[in-house]
């Protein structure tokens, strides 16, 4: 055995190593590699802080040093050779380990909305546009730069052509959003770069088959396997990824409470995708693939993952992106640079061709978009003339045509002048394009005054200018009275925190608007604005803040994605009329499918083999409708709360504000009509969201509690495993469709929660149902009160002062009629055909004599009218908003009650419902201090004694305290007035300082 070992190892007196041998050479080599991309990535962190403070462009930097480090690679030492090593890369693995990367991350972050919006002309551009470039890149090389057929044949100029149309204008896309550029035009951009690179290298491998075949190299070309060639590269890529996005998004909807699967699931498909397309039996782009696996997730994969998971897979994802961006600008200048040093087959004569082919490239490019400019007027968002030039300017190459020229330049069949032409060529147009387009594409903007910035846009941002100096002079008020900053020198602090350059900037705006109107305009003023211009601005806004809220109510788990999905394309349809009438419910009421329609799957639920499709079918609907709604006027309603914040014309924003309260009296009205409509489909809704709405709140109050640590480690992963599994379970549960009778809905009833049974029981038994027509009058106010109802079916209008409540399925009517003296004390009729059960006044007394918590619940849902019809007796609670003060009630309110010459102490406030107080300290200055039924009492430290029997609400904290962050709500009539005050003392202090200087 020992024999024959030694015979495998030495084979005619030369010795060959075994499996396990490893040569320290090459290990010490490797380390080199990665301690040069490691440096690479340092050197990438420093030129993006000189980005910071320059503004001039990222990747041209990143790619010049990786230029001069494959230039001077002789004189670097060991890091030298590990340049050379890197630069010997094939150029297939550049694009199958960092391209697709690049490709998903940019389609994953695009606003889809717009992507979509403008497709027809991305698709344009992208496509035919880039067959068009390449043959018009073509033509120049051949009959302007007069390259012979030794030097290129046509089908090598070609080849070359569509290597150099694949665009990466990452530079010129963050100076446009930088200089606030619509969004269409970023899109637009952005979207053509996207696609061009994977249709780019369809038409680079079409041509370069052609140029084979031409030279005799590989099978003929016939027309027939052109066209299924082409098909299977620009077709079935995208379709394959859209497949695999459809189920990595069911898969990442699985998933709770774990960020580390949902981002190795995202890195995981977009390699498979592009695999499968590469390689696979499909043998189609994977470029293309990857970019429709990106857009897919940009629609509809965003909203499957959870939104505790979503932060984090972006962070990772921007990570990945900028180490895969600056990796391949680094690895692309080295491999260019090297090529520099060993090059043999570049002429004089080609740089000065090159630099023509510079001012070719740009005028073909112009060409190609002029060709289509019928069509790109017709479709999606206008361009301007403008526009158009810096459209043109803006198209830099970058490390994907650089990637396909070096695998031009590796391609042994094609001739070697060709071959070192291509990567010449791309490698100068990258670097010129990069290093002029790149760096003047700012002045060319400025220039052609292509950023719109009207005067409505310059005094909004003036408005929040002089509010941020009034609030910056008010913070520092405060911190000089605390001792801890007694010894501060607060001209530096000033001089610091920027207050004279703020002052500076709202002089300099001023100078402007005034220059743009003529005349002497007042500082908050918006005379000679036009009415489009000022409900236009005040529209975008308003939308603009609904979009945000739609997100919020989606991160907390208010709504499903789907829903948020629909609310959010809304707006953004709405951003695009802003000179119109807001008309947002109906662009939601036209995604829902009719009630007719829906019945019919009622009948088809009953089927034997389809019954089970058609309820699920239902339930998701309705279910996503009923979503929808309640979410768009929950939102609605927390805009109308903001109404008095937007720092522009108050007139304007009460007009749009009308225009939102007349939405979300559309989608009430529907609200109420499908709760009618379908009342066994809508309980098992509300039960669900309910369900999903307590583990979500259980799940919040766990991980807050965790941070404060409350909760160990193994504790927090048990409870918190266990409530993820209960929100699986709870997106598979399937609900019963029961109306329950009035028995079991009175059990259910919220305010009957604890009462004895056969007390209950006596309260059914007196009931009786009574049926109401739209309009019809079911009590008056002052009218002899007998009965109080809860609403089965319909909806009512309680009519409370100046106010009206809407209350629908569910709701008793009404609280405060229960505690009055016998006599209606407001007036509801029927909005629509009604089913009420009828309640006698006269048991339900009974029972809240006999039952303390139930009188409570009386008394406390009783304040929601109280407050609306003595409003001028409701002090702050007036202010608040309904959802906030029955929050605030529950958790910061005691309900009490004290016998005549009790002594009672309101340290935070209170609220009388019933009796009268005086205060035990007579005040010299307003004497003693008495307050009666119906009545705020602010918060006072000395005691009130009791005149009346007193049933009250005693708070455990102030109101201020609860709403700080509403206050300026509570009087904001003349909040414009007051900044501008205090901003001319400001200013005028300031001016005052200076002068002393």
């Amino acid at each position: 055995m020992g024999h024959e070992a030694e015979s495998n190892i030495t084979t005619e007196g030369s010795q060959i190593q075994d499996s396990l041998y490893r040569d320290e050479e090459k290990m010490e080599e490797s380390a080199n590699v990665a301690y040069l991309l490691t440096l690479g990535i340092l050197l990438g962190l420093a030129l993006r802080e000189l980005n910071k403070k320059t503004k001039f462009p990222y990747s041209p930097m990143v790619l010049t040093c990786g230029l001069l480090i494959g230039l001077l690679q002789s004189s670097l030492g060991y890091l030298g050779e590990s340049a050379s090593i890197l630069s010997h890369m094939h150029p297939h693995l550049i694009v199958y380990v960092f391209v697709p990367v690049l490709l998903f991350e940019s389609a994953f972050n695009c606003d889809w909305y717009i992507f979509k919006y403008q497709i027809v002309n991305i698709l344009l551009l992208a496509g035919p546009g880039v067959g068009w470039g390449a043959i018009l890149l073509g033509i120049v090389f051949k009959l302007f730069l007069f390259y012979s057929d030794e030097d290129m044949n046509w089908y090598q100029a070609f080849t070359l052509g569509s290597v150099l149309s694949a665009t990466d204008p990452v530079a010129v896309v963050a100076l446009l959003k930088e200089l606030g550029a619509s969004s269409a035009f970023n899109h637009l951009i952005e979207g053509e770069a996207l696609l061009n690179d994977g249709v780019a290298m369809v038409f680079f491998i079409f041509f370069n088959k052609l140029s084979k075949a031409a030279a005799g190299i590989g099978g003929g070309v016939t027309f027939g396997g052109v066209l299924l060639n082409f098909f299977r590269n620009s077709i079935v890529g995208p379709i394959l990824g859209v497949v695999v996005g459809f189920f990595g998004a069911l898969w990442a909807r699985r998933i709770v409470g774990d960020d580390v699967e949902v981002g190795w699931l995202t890195f995981i498909f977009t390699y498979l995708t592009f695999y499968w397309a590469e390689f696979c039996f499909f043998k189609t782009s994977g470029l293309l693939a990857v970019v429709s696996l990106g857009l897919f997730w940009s629609a509809f994969g965003k909203t499957k993952i959870r939104s505790e998971s979503e932060h984090a897979v972006h962070t990772v994802w921007s990570f990945v992106q900028y180490f895969c961006d600056t990796t391949v600008f680094l690895l692309v200048g080295m491999i260019v640079g090297t090529e520099v040093i060993e090059e043999r087959y570049i002429y004089t004569s080609d740089y000065f061709r090159m630099i023509v082919f510079y001012f070719f490239m740009i005028l073909c490019r112009y060409l190609m978009v002029i060709s289509f400019w019928p069509l790109l007027k017709r479709y999606g968002y206008p361009m301007s003339q403008p526009e158009l030039i810096v459209f043109v300017y803006g198209g830099l190459r970058g490390a994907l045509g650089l990637t396909l020229s070096l695998m031009v330049g590796c391609d042994q069949d094609l001739p070697p002048r060709f071959r070192h032409l291509s990567v010449f060529f791309t490698a100068g147009m990258a670097a010129l394009t990069n290093l002029v387009n790149g760096t003047t594409c700012k002045a060319l903007v400025n220039y052609l005054n292509m950023i719109e910035n009207p005067v409505i846009k310059k005094r909004v941002y003036k408005r929040y200018l002089t509010d941020m100096i009034v609030n910056q002079e008010d913070t520092i008020k405060e911190l000089e009275g605390d001792e801890h900053f007694a010894m501060a020198d607060w001209n530096h602090v000033k001089s610091l925190v920027g207050s004279q350059q703020f002052l500076q900037e709202v002089v300099q705006l001023e100078n402007e608007i005034k220059q743009i109107q003529g005349g002497n305009m007042s500082r908050i003023s918006y005379e000679g604005l036009t009415d489009t211009d000022t409900f236009g601005e005040v529209r975008y806004r308003v939308l603009r803040i609904l979009k945000g809220l739609y997100y919020s109510q989606f991160e907390h788990g208010q709504c499903d994605e789907d829903s948020v999905r629909l609310l959010v394309e809304s707006s953004d349809v709405a951003l695009d009329h802003t000179g119109s009438i807001l008309n947002i419910w109906e662009q939601l009421f036209n995604s829902f499918t009719s009630f007719s329609s829906i019945k019919y799957f009622f009948k088809a639920k009953e089927w034997t083999f389809l019954g089970g499709y058609a309820q699920q079918y239902i339930t998701k609907h309705l279910g996503f409708v009923y979503d929808v709604t309640t979410t768009f006027i929950s939102c609605a309603n927390e805009v109308l709360t903001l109404q008095e914040h937007m720092p522009m014309n108050k007139n304007a924003v009460r007009l749009i504000m009308d225009e939102i309260r007349t939405e979300i009296n559309k989608a009430e009205l529907y609200l109420g009509t499908l709760t009618d409509t379908f009342p066994e489909v809508i309980r098992a809704i509300q039960t669900k969201r309910a369900s999903h709405t307590v583990l979500m709140h259980q799940r919040h109050h766990l991980e807050e509690n965790q941070k404060n640590g409350l909760v160990d480690d193994k504790e927090f992963n048990q409870l918190k495993s266990n409530i993820d599994a209960r929100l699986v379970q709870l997106e598979n549960h399937v609900f019963d469709w029961q109306i329950p009778t009035f028995h079991s809905f009175a059990m259910e009833f919220p305010i009957f929660a604890g009462v004895p049974k056969e007390e209950l029981d006596t309260i059914i038994k007196s009931t009786y149902e009574k049926r109401y027509q739209t309009d019809e009058i079911i009590y008056e106010k002052g009218m002899t009160c007998q009965n109080i109802y809860i609403v089965q079916k319909g909806n009512v209008i309680d009519e409370v002062g100046s106010h009206q409540i809407k209350k629908g399925l569910g709701s008793l009517l009404s609280y405060v009629n229960l505690i009055g003296d016998g006599k209606c004390m407001t007036t509801s009729r029927a909005a629509s055909e009604t089913v009420l059960h009828s309640l006698n006044l006269n048991v339900l007394k009974s029972l809240m004599q006999k039952s303390e918590a139930f009188e409570q619940k009386i008394y406390v849902n009783s304040i929601e009218y109280l407050i609306k019809l003595y409003q001028s007796q409701a002090g702050p609670l007036g202010q608040m908003e309904q959802k906030r003060l029955n929050l605030f009630l529950r958790q910061k309110a005691q309900f009490k009650k004290f016998d005549v010459h009790s002594n009672v102490e309101f340290m935070f406030g209170g609220y009388i419902i019933k009796g009268e107080i005086q205060s035990c300290i007579q005040d010299e200055s307003e004497g003693i201090e008495r307050y009666n039924e119906y009545c705020y009492v602010p918060p006072r430290e000395n005691d009130f004694n009791v005149i009346k029997p007193l049933i009250c609400l005693v708070f455990d904290d102030a109101i201020d305290v609860i709403k700080q962050d509403r206050l300026e709500q509570f009087n904001l009539e003349n909040h414009e007035e007051v900044i501008e005050q205090r901003f001319s003392r400001i200013d005028v202090q300031q001016k005052y300082q200076q002068q002393e200087l």
